[in-house]
């Protein structure tokens, strides 16, 4: 599952990732400089229940971090994922 290659459009704002033709992905808005605003983590059901909706959200916050950005999230998912990760936690705007 590891394999599997997940894609950033900085243009699209979307992480996405293609599993057996199907894909997942994350978006997300630029609001101000220095800030992510993730609006939606999609995982359709037949590719789900395998960890993609937190392999997309990783990524994103991984590049936030990286980026030095301020997160903010009105997606459910991702908002209850970062909820549990005291580091980027830290980083909610």
């Amino acid at each position: 599952m590891s394999g599997e290659t997940i894609t950033h459009d900085a243009e699209a704002r979307r992480y996405s990732l293609v599993i057996d033709g199907t894909e997942a992905y994350l978006t997300y808005e630029r609001p101000a400089g220095g800030r992510m605003h993730i609006t939606h983590t999609i995982v359709p059901e037949r590719i789900g229940g395998r960890g993609l909706g937190k392999r997309l959200v990783t990524r994103a916050l991984e590049d936030a971090i990286a980026a030095g950005d301020r997160v903010s999230s009105s997606c459910w998912f991702a908002t209850a994922l970062i909820g549990k990760t005291p580091a980027w936690t830290a980083q909610m705007a």
